[in-house]
Formats: structure tokens, sequence, C-alpha cells
């Protein structure tokens, strides 16, 4: 009896040893330990789950689509669950403790050993790397399940331009050099197989010689299986709960893997919370059909001097090049300010190989406001064989507008007084506002030039409150301009720290950035905000700084009010969409005059 005691005391205390050193290691390690004490039954029969991108769109509001998957996980019981990145919102260092402990709460949720790769969001600098090793594990890392060995890479090290460091790319040769599994799983953020950076041709040739090769990626928010490429299986899962920025038949839609290994056989389901699709539900070829389709329905651009009369004719040539017959229905949506004429028919069928010249006649009269968009669409169906497409095409118009010559004598100081020769144009597309779209508590007014020292912006804003609590890459979620011009997007902000500017996208530079080449003033006086701005050449490349020189320029102001009347972030677009995450909306066209 006195055995049995001390035994069960033993156990217990064993026990309590391996909670409290479980309390307190990383997510890796916890999982670790969970595989080590569950190993498979049948090293050939095995499932294990893989998604990603479950990020939150803005602080601390979980997606509830993720919340669904932890519940399905916990029913489905996989062997395992790989992340493959962006598991928070992210932003500057002293803002991400807040962040991984809601994200561990819900980890901890998870009966299955989780295993997470790193994602731009989770780390983006050496700071946020650091954070990342301490409380969610290593960054690339490698184990064995199984008949399979599961290898981790880290597209996000501090300092690398979509690739891989030389010091990571000679730790896989070494881990590839002793594997004899039946197969190899990689996964990584971002799908360099798809972007193809310079380094990824080294790294895709060490995987050649052997038989039975997956690679997983996330990123771009969507489901794509992109297909086998000299025996590699490539996969994009990143459906985790982050905002979709593709149409649902381009794979955008929240979803998991289900991947399941029986013997020398691979397959997976592509999962929705609740539904279960065929691993074919988005492929390259059918993503390549669709985009056949939608470019063959594109309206040619049309350009128009801001505020302008549009009067334009235009010729469409729609022609089948596929070997099938196809039933075609349109739906026009027209605005009331915008007038159309055509011979493009509400139902037709294109003969396989065949042309049909269809002509369009586009008028808009300038209304009062000037809002040229909305533009007239049409919605397109398509039956072709077994498979139905269906997409939208938008009329692409580009209001040009010509900025003057500045002098030199301009300062960046936010005091717009020396901009009073310089038109001004007002901040027209509301987003996200009440159901009335009711902008009386912001508004906005922007202004451009250009002279030898680069391009020179100025925004007045009206506010009724300015909050702005954030900093690094979500300063967006607040109070800020979001600015596009070229191939360059940056963010102009007021922090609490001072004036910032980060850079989200540039050419041939790392991606989401600070920025300190690029001069920002911010000058508040009672509700108004004052922009001033200038970006030098170095940072509007590759536009050239010469009369006539023409760019693509779009602008968002985003607001979020604290203290109400809205409470949720809201925002005015230059070019309606240039808020929804997407790269195919209107911009206008600035010439330098």
């Amino acid at each position: 009896m006195k055995l049995n005691l001390i035994l069960q005391s033993v156990v217990i205390v064993l026990m309590l040893f391996l909670v409290n050193s479980l309390a307190y290691s990383t997510i890796v390690d916890v999982s670790f330990e969970k595989i080590r004490l569950t190993p498979p039954l049948c090293a050939d029969v095995f499932d294990f789950v893989v998604m990603g991108d479950n990020r939150p769109s803005e602080p601390g509001n979980i997606p509830d689509v993720f919340v669904r998957m932890i519940e399905e996980w916990n029913i489905l019981k996989p062997s395992f669950i790989i992340d493959v990145g962006d598991l928070i919102l992210g932003g500057s260092a002293h803002l991400l403790d807040e962040q991984w402990n809601e994200f561990k709460s819900l980890v901890n949720k998870i009966e299955s050993p989780f295993f997470p790769v790193p994602g731009n969001h989770d780390i983006s600098d050496r700071l946020s790397e650091e954070i990342y090793k301490s409380r969610i594990g290593p960054t690339c890392y490698a184990f064995s399940y199984g008949n399979s060995r599961f290898i981790i890479l880290n597209s996000e090290e501090p300092g690398q331009i979509d690739s891989l460091s030389e010091e990571q790319i000679d730790w896989l040769k070494k881990e590839l050099a002793n594997i004899k599994s039946k197969h190899i799983f990689v996964f990584l953020h971002k799908p360099y197989f798809q972007t193809k950076p310079e380094k990824w041709s080294t790294v895709e040739s060490l995987f050649l010689p052997f038989p039975s090769v997956y690679v997983f990626a996330g990123h771009d928010h969507r489901y794509l299986y992109y297909g086998r490429k000299e025996g590699i299986h490539y996969i994009i899962s990143a459906g985790g709960g982050a905002e979709i920025r593709r149409d649902e038949e381009e794979g955008g839609f929240h979803h998991y893997l289900l991947v399941k290994v029986r013997g020398a056989q691979v397959s997976w389901s592509v999962i929705r919370p609740g539904n279960i699709l065929p691993m074919d539900v988005v492929t390259q070829e059918k993503v390549e059909r669709r985009e056949n389709w939608r470019e063959i329905f594109r309206f040619p651009p049309v350009e128009c001097g801001w505020g302008e009369p549009v009067k334009t004719n235009i010729i469409m040539n729609i022609n089948n090049p596929f070997n099938e017959d196809a039933e075609v229905k349109i739906d026009w949506s027209i605005p009331q300010s915008w007038q159309v004429n055509t011979t493009l028919p509400e139902l037709f069928t294109l003969r396989k190989g065949g042309v049909a010249p269809h002509s369009l006649s586009l008028t808009w009269i300038p209304t009062t406001d000037f809002k040229i968009y909305p533009v007239p669409e049409m919605k397109v169906w398509i039956k072709q064989g077994n498979e139905e497409i269906s997409f939208s095409s938008s009329l692409m118009i580009s209001p040009v507008i010509s900025i003057p010559e500045l002098p030199d004598s301009i300062l960046i100081d936010g005091d717009l007084s020396d901009w009073n020769f310089v038109p001004s144009y007002p901040v027209l597309y509301p987003a996200n506002f009440d159901v009335f779209q009711n902008t009386q508590d912001l508004q906005a007014n922007w202004r451009g030039g250009w002279n030898k020292n680069g391009v020179y912006m100025a925004v007045e804003v009206l506010d009724n409150e300015f909050y702005q609590p954030y900093s690094g890459d979500i300063v967006w979620c607040a109070d800020n301009l979001e600015l596009f011009l070229g191939e360059w997007e940056w963010s102009l902000s007021l922090t609490s720290k001072g004036t910032e500017v980060f850079m989200y996208e540039g050419p041939n530079r790392e991606e989401e950035t600070l920025n300190e080449v690029v001069k920002l003033a911010v000058n508040r006086k009672g509700n108004y905000i004052y922009y001033e701005v200038l970006f030098p050449p170095s940072e509007v490349a590759p536009l050239s700084l010469s009369k006539g020189e023409r760019v693509t320029f779009s602008i968002i102001v985003n607001d979020l009010d604290s203290q109400g009347p809205l409470n949720n972030r809201h925002w005015l677009e230059f070019t309606p969409g240039a808020g929804s995450g997407r790269e195919d909306f209107p911009r206008c066209v600035l010439v330098l005059k």
C-alpha cells in the first residue's frame, strides 16, 4: 500500500514537472514533445494539416474562421498541423508581446502538435526575429514523422531580399545529405517557386534527386495547386483567416489542407470550414483559362483629363482561342452618369477559334462632384464544356492630372502656404463609412508637384479626431496616408514617436521597411492635419524627373476614431478600390508639366 502511494506521488511530481516545463517552452518545443509522446501507429499511414496566413486584418480582431478551423482540427485529430506563416499582424517590436500572447492562447487549444513557419508579418527586423525565436521557436528546423521528413525554411531572414541566405542553403544541403525518407515535405512562407528569385533555382536543384518532394507556401492569400515541375509538387495554402484579395475562382477563399500519406501515395483535400473540396478545385490550368477569358473581355484603357467629359468609341474583338464552343451571357451595370451603346448581345455563342468584333460607345458628362467612378461594368458568364467561369470587367479609365514644376524654395515643414498656386484635388471616394457613406468626419485634398529634387506632395485632412497609436507596418490601421506612386507603395504617418515613412514595396528594395530618405513633415492645427512630403529621385525610380514624364498614382486617407461616431477604420480613396488590397484598382496618371 505504501509502495503504491509512493509511486503515485512520483507520477504526480513528474507530470507537474512536465506541465511546468511545457508552460515555459516555445510552441515548437511543446510540439516536439507531443510528437515524441504520440508516434505514428503505422509509419506509412498518417494525416497532417497545412494552412497559413491566419493573421488578423486589424489589431485584436482574431478571424472567426481561424477559430472555427481549430475546432475542426480537434475533431479530425491530424497527426500534426503546419502553419506556413503570418501568424500575427505584427508591427513594431513593442506591439508584439500582446499579439503573441493572444496567438499562443489560441494554439494552446489545439490538441495536435502545431509547427509554425515564420511569415513577413511575424518577422520584420532583427528584434522581431529574436522575439519570434524566444517565444515561438527556431525559424528553420526539420523533423521526421513516419516515412517522411519535414523541413521548415525561413523566407523572412532580415537583410535578405526575396532569397534564402547562403547559410540557410548550406544548412539545407547538410539536411538533405543523409535523408532516406520516402517523402520530403518542405514549408516556407513566400512562394519563391512562383516568383522565382535568383537563388531559388539553387534550392530547387537540391530537391531534384529525390523521388517524392512537396513544397508548401503561403503569403498569396489563396489556394493554388501550382503543379508538378520536374517531379516536385508546389502548393500555396494561405487562406487561414487574413483578408482575401482574389476572386473565388482563383482560389480566393478561406481554407486548410488535409494531407494524407498512404505508403508511397500522397494526396490532399481542400477544406473550407464545413466543406471539403477536391485538390484540383483551383489549378494553374484553370486560372490561366480564366485569365485568358478575362483578358479577352478586358476593356482597353481610356484616359481623360480630370473633370473633363468622356466620349470614346471602343472596338472589342471577342475571340474564342479554345477547342470548344463557349456559351456567353453578359449583364451590364451602367451608372446614371454614363451612357453605353454596344453591339454586344446579352446571350451569344462563340464558336471555337471564332472571332466576334463588337463596338462600344461610351459617354460621361461631369457631375458637380467630379466623381467619374463608378464606371460601366459587365458581368460575364461563360459555359464551356463542363466548366463554368464568371468574372466582371470594368471600364479602365484613368484621369490625367498635370502637376507643375515647383521652385526650389518649397520647404518640407508642414506649412502649406507656399502651395497656394498649385491646384488641389479632392479625395472623393469613401470606404467603410456608415451605411450612408457620410464623410462629415473626414475630408481631404491633395496637391502634387515636382522639380529636380524629386516629387512633392501636400495633403490637407479635416478630421474630427486624430488617432494613431501604432507604428511600423500596421500604421494603416489608424490615421495616416497610404500612397501609390508607380511601382512604390508608402505609408506616411505621425506616430507617438514623430513622423514615420514606411515603404511597403519598391523596385529592387527589401519589402516593408522604415525609410529615412523620404522627407516628411506633419503639422496639426485644430481638426486639420497637414502632410508635406518629398520623394527624392532614388525613391521614385524609374521615373525620370523631366517634363512630359508620366507615373500612375493614388492615395488613401485612413481614419480611426477612438471616440466615435465610427469606431471602425474607414477611409477615403483618390480612386476607388485603392484600399481593397487588390492590385487591379484604377489609378490616375500624373504628368510632369
